[in-house]
């Protein structure tokens, strides 16, 4: 039986979906933020770039035995038991291959860093790995069914749950066990929030493998790529400049990802499966392509860019002398990532499609340009070759992700990027006035947290004047604006049922 949602319920659901995932948003990200912060206190450089290698490698490893399976099943129109069955037999499979190959490269990774504490932190992710297969087979039909709520819920619960016992192992014993034992956590928690939202009792079933497979088998060489192009720069980091280098530059990468990853992340959950509901009309896919690289670039740029503008008064203000050298990486690198968001659309759209072949080519071909590039720029120029060539790879990504979206959809680059014109004129503008501010501010000021407060406060003004501002003065067309106002509506409307008394409820 089809579990599909109707069509013609999609926009609607969407949006509701969105309310959802940017309340959970929030939330996570305050948590996760305040986190950090405490960790780069109790913690030294050393320690998040031991354990940086250490999942830059199990990354790789993981990579090598990727299979989206969740995307199979959503992209799958007539569902049956046996398709869930072989999910979980293939994902349990792949979960036991990944533990045994995590446990034996624990020793050689640790001979290779010249480092024997990297030994155990594998053994901790390759328990990590033998979790993972465990997760309910009908997780994925949650959000076909455009139910966003749940994914919401269990994102608060475990990175909650995560950061809290990060922070304790960090303050009682000031160890780098503080960033490995949360991630295996994390893992447990999420595999039994599938099961309690989505009851499911395994079966080892190989029926439905082909068809499955046969969509997976290109995204798993594509995530293979797509791994490599991000960890290829702290692997070789670590090989040629050390481990303090390595927590300085993981530190900042992290950072400086985290505005845009954790608004953009949950948004292409959301994504996938809403492109999916209208793939069999294209005017209607290529409508719904357009408006939601709109929505996420006016969402998450604002994000990144406004913490490349701040990068400074946050290490200066929050984590303290010993992480001066990380300022111009993190301003480089959020920068790099707010753009980035240009193309946060591309893959869920391929993938709608079944374009996943497609997908594999564009991965291959930005390895074949980044990783040259990459260690070209390490190895002659140091950290500022790396920040240059993590620049060029990024606008080369840019373009060829827009291609592949007009190659689908047949919305030409031009279209693309003028979508997003008015939130390129307002990212100038919160610039402007976040520079002018910053240049006003006394020293005593700009190096407190009141400082700090304000200027985030006058990036956030600026941006939403101009965006407004640009809006009216084109005659308020339908955009980003009226796609972020209709949810922000939704999710006022929420809280206003949430707070009123109900019937019968009243004091007597």
């Amino acid at each position: 039986m089809s579990q599909s949602a109707p069509t013609s319920s999609v926009t609607t659901r969407l949006v509701k979906g969105a309310g959802w995932v940017m309340t959970s948003q929030v939330i996570i990200n305050a948590v996760s933020f305040a986190s950090s912060i405490v960790l780069a206190r109790l913690l030294m450089p050393e320690d998040f770039g031991l354990v940086a290698i250490a999942l830059g490698v199990s990354a790789v490893v993981t990579a090598l035995t990727s299979m989206p399976l969740s995307e199979a099943l959503i992209q799958i129109n007539d569902i049956e038991d046996d398709h869930f069955h072989s999910a979980f037999t293939l994902g349990f499979l792949r979960a036991m291959m990944l533990t045994l190959l995590l446990a034996g490269a624990a020793w050689p990774v640790a001979a290779m860093y010249d480092d024997s504490r990297l030994a155990p932190i594998m053994l901790a992710l390759s328990g990590q790995a033998f979790i993972s297969g465990f997760y309910s087979a009908r997780w994925p039909m949650i959000q076909k069914q455009l139910s966003f709520a749940p994914d919401a819920i269990a994102g608060v619960v475990t990175r909650v749950a995560a950061v809290t016992a990060s922070v304790v192992i960090a303050y009682l014993y000031q160890t780098y066990w503080a960033i490995v034992i949360p991630i295996v956590l994390m893992q447990f928690l999420s595999v039994v929030v599938t099961h309690l939202y989505a009851p499911y009792l395994p079966r080892l079933r190989l029926s439905k493998v082909r068809e499955i497979w046969s969509f997976s088998i290109w995204m798993t060489f594509s995530s293979v790529l797509t791994t490599v192009n991000a960890r290829i720069d702290s692997l070789v980091l670590g090989g040629v400049l050390g481990q303090r280098e390595v927590g300085f530059y993981s530190y900042a990468d992290e950072k400086a990802r985290m505005p845009t990853r954790e608004l953009s992340t949950p948004l292409i959950r959301l994504l996938f499966p809403g492109l999916t509901a209208v793939r069999h009309d294209p005017a209607r896919l290529a409508a719904a392509y357009q408006r939601t690289l709109t929505v996420i670039f006016a969402v998450c740029v604002p994000a990144g860019a406004g913490f490349g503008l701040v990068a400074d008064m946050f290490v200066h203000v929050l984590l303290g002398p010993k992480w001066i050298e990380i300022i111009p990486i993190m301003q480089v690198l959020a920068f790099t990532f707010a753009f980035e968001n240009l193309v946060t659309a591309t893959a869920p759209l391929a993938m709608a499609m079944g374009a996943t072949r497609a997908l594999f080519v564009r991965d291959l071909m930005t390895f074949a340009f980044r990783v040259p590039l990459i260690i070209t720029g390490l190895l002659l120029f140091g950290i500022t070759g790396l920040l240059g060539a993590r620049v060029l790879s990024t606008l080369a990504s840019v373009l060829l992700n827009m291609l592949l979206a007009k190659q689908i959809v047949h919305v030409s680059i031009r279209r693309q990027f003028l979508g997003c014109a008015r939130t390129f004129v307002a990212v100038g503008g919160m610039c402007a006035g976040v520079i002018a501010f910053k240049m006003a501010l006394p020293a005593h000021v700009a190096h407190s947290v009141s400082g700090l407060l304000a200027t985030i406060a006058v990036g956030g003004v600026a941006y939403i004047a101009c965006h407004l501002g640009v809006w009216i003065l084109r005659g308020r067309p339908a955009g980003p604006e009226t796609d972020l106002i209709a949810i922000f509506s939704g999710v006022l409307r929420k809280l206003g049922r949430f707070k009123r008394p109900q019937p019968g409820l009243s004091e007597q």
